[in-house]
């Protein structure tokens, strides 16, 4: 017993750490993907659209064909000249980096460094990096100047002290440095899969805290400055939180160059696409600039300034090229220009709408909770995988709940569990069962066919009494003077010849499709056609009763040989409707076959003693199989409660023999 507490004990540990597997797995492998997909859907659905505070304007390869890349910079002092004099748009985000001067045209670094200058609602871009880029980062004489220029007041009011992976500061031409008012980090993050998904609204070297490009874009154009980062959120630091609150949660992902890097991070709430490539009003660079051209020259502009006074422009590139394409991959679109990213990250901060992380605990408590309902739910696995599915259905209307009040939890992972607990039960029951089912196979083998046993236990719930009307074939075999031949024989001698004898017809009985109903003294009953359905049983039956013929023969010759007295044998069969069921009580049910048909197969067989014959048939029998089997008519005999005579005929051979 302590045995097999032990055992049981053991495995149910197995089952819940492959559970806990699954659970993981599920979360790693098909959460975002899913999450993915009902983004778009439901994104698409809601026809969710970007606000039109922010505009884009896209050196594309629209502009590149026209001016060859790589631009001088002197291009874009015009654009910020335009954007500024002539636009008058409120905040101007230059995402393009600068890693080093011009060293071909240095007349035109002045240019543009001038130009930065006078535009103190420009803000321009860098990245953080692991120390891999040694010979490619910001000297630590500029570190200094560098704190300075990201002017927003981040103050760190985490409990848990976590720190980035970030080291160091992509290289910045000394000139670009001094001349920029705004710096921000415009990194965008990406999870294992290359799928963008989250960012970071502050980033961190050593102990600062920085802001990213979106959190400078909104500080300049809503004038809030000062900012409080807590465990699980950032937020606006004069108000009470009232005009920001960004969710986080510290984790790592991967930067642009695949290194991981532990961060805030928060999920994207995206938009719908409105072109390829963005879900904001985007602008071709050089439209823009042979605009400020022609508004210079007094001629008709391109695009009319308005669309662009009062807004937050994003300046970038974006052309499928693999020299300087600035495209992500996101949930809403394959190839996503990296300035539009960047306006969702804005657009979102703006409304103050996020999509809060997912509690873990919380979830996993749902999962744990369900997946016990399952475990100790309905005990045959098809009523628990329809409890399991109704589950699943529940959580899922869940999940499209929160989903729509912009809290992200797994939408995969809990119905995976739920399932994986629905199988693994079974599993269980399996393993756990299977030892003592065989044992009491093994046990009521002895005292039951095994063909009735099989139908018990294949459907145990369905154990009742009563049973059906069916057509069967009965085969009755019997030894020839048996009860004769026993009393000279010593008790363990008759038991000796009998086991030998039973064990030669039982497995040719199963082959043919037959039961063994019961044995009687020296007899045998065996049933064609219930419980195994066989539409051929009268010729299977016939089958049989030859094939024992012969591996009786076979038998007499081996008793002779050892001396043991020589055994005949009768065989009588027929053809009926009879009644197959369960009889008995509620607490001993036997399997059996009952009806005038029966009878008639014993009759049969006791004439063979009288015809001086081995195998008979009746003539309900000889019906059925006169097409396949040589038949001799022998007589025809009276039934008790039968008005008229039964023919039988003696068997002597398969005509295809």
């Amino acid at each position: 017993m302590k045995k097999n507490l032990i055992s049981k004990t053991a495995l149910i540990i197995v089952l819940l750490f492959l559970t806990a597997f699954a659970y993981l797995l599920s979360l790693k492998m098909f959460d975002n993907k899913a999450d993915d997909f009902f983004t778009k859907v439901i994104t698409k659905i809601e026809q969710k659209k970007a606000s039109d505070k922010i505009v884009l304007i896209a050196v594309d390869e629209k502009s590149a064909s026209k001016i060859k890349w790589p631009w001088t910079r002197d291009l874009f002092a015009d654009l910020f000249d335009y954007l500024n004099n002539y636009a008058h748009a409120k905040v101007i985000v230059f995402h393009n980096l600068v890693m080093f001067p011009d060293t071909y045209n240095p007349e035109k670094d002045i240019i543009f460094y001038n130009s930065i200058k006078q535009n103190d609602n420009l803000i321009n871009s860098y990245i953080l990096v692991n120390s891999n880029l040694a010979g490619d980062v910001l000297p630590d004489e500029y570190i200094t100047i560098f704190d300075k220029k990201n002017n927003l007041t981040i103050s760190d009011k985490r409990q848990n002290n976590r720190y980035s992976s970030y080291k160091a500061v992509i290289n910045l031409p000394k000139g670009y440095l001094y001349s920029s008012e705004n710096l921000a980090s415009s990194m965008l993050i990406e999870d294992d899969d290359t799928i963008m998904r989250n960012y970071m609204p502050v980033v961190q070297m050593e102990n600062n805290l920085y802001p990213s490009l979106a959190l400078s874009a909104y500080s300049k154009y809503t004038g809030v400055k000062d900012f409080n980062l807590y465990d699980d959120f950032l937020c606006s630091a004069g108000d009470d939180c009232k005009s920001l609150k960004i969710p986080v949660q510290n984790k790592k992902l991967r930067d642009y160059l695949g290194n991981s890097v532990r961060g805030e991070y928060t999920k994207v709430n995206w938009y719908l696409p409105v072109s390829k490539g963005y879900s904001h009003k985007k602008f071709s660079a050089i439209d823009v600039l042979e605009s400020y051209y022609s508004l210079k020259s007094n001629k008709k502009p391109v695009v009319s300034a308005d669309e662009f006074k009062n807004k937050i422009v994003i300046i970038g590139l974006n052309a499928d090229r693999s020299v300087w394409e600035q495209l992500s991959e996101t949930p809403i679109m394959k190839k996503h220009s990296d300035i539009d990213i960047q306006a969702v990250l804005i657009d979102n901060m703006l409304d103050n709408s996020f999509v809060s992380p997912a509690k873990f605990d919380a979830t996993l408590l749902i999962t744990a909770l369900f997946s016990l309902f399952v475990i100790f739910g309905f005990k045959r696995l098809k009523y628990n995988l329809i409890f399991a599915s109704g589950l699943s259905f529940i959580y899922f209307v869940y999940y499209l709940f929160e989903f729509s009040h912009q809290t992200y939890i797994p939408p995969v992972t809990p119905i995976v569990t739920i399932y994986m607990s629905a199988f693994l039960k079974q599993l269980y029951s399996i393993i756990t069962t299977d030892k003592s089912t065989e044992l009491i196979k093994r046990a009521m083998g002895k005292f039951v066919s095994k063909d009735v046993m099989k139908k018990v236990l294949a459907d145990i719930e369905k154990l009742k009494l009563g049973g059906i009307r069916a057509v069967v074939t009965v085969l009755f075999v019997d030894i020839r003077n048996f009860t004769q031949m026993s009393e000279n024989l010593a008790p363990q001698e008759v038991t000796s010849i009998l086991n030998e004898y039973f064990s030669q017809i039982e497995p040719v009985i199963a082959k043919y499709n037959g039961i063994i109903n019961k044995y009687i003294g020296d007899g045998v009953l065996a049933v064609f056609g219930e419980p195994i359905k066989d539409e051929n049983h009268p010729l299977n039956a016939i089958k049989c009763g030859m094939e024992i013929t012969q591996r009786v023969n076979l038998l007499k010759e081996k008793f002779l040989k050892e001396g043991k007295p020589k055994i005949d044998i009768g065989i009588g069969i027929n053809t009926g409707e009879v009644f197959a069921g369960n009889v008995g009580t509620e607490e001993r049910l036997e399997y059996t076959v009952i009806g005038d048909e029966v009878n008639i197969a014993s009759r049969i067989e006791a004439y063979n003693h009288v015809l001086k014959t081995s195998f008979l048939i009746s003539q309900y029998t000889y019906e059925y199989v006169k097409d396949y089997v040589d038949t001799v008519k022998l007589s025809s005999f009276y039934i008790k409660g039968k008005s008229k005579p039964i023919d039988i005929y003696e068997v002597l051979k398969l005509k295809n023999e």
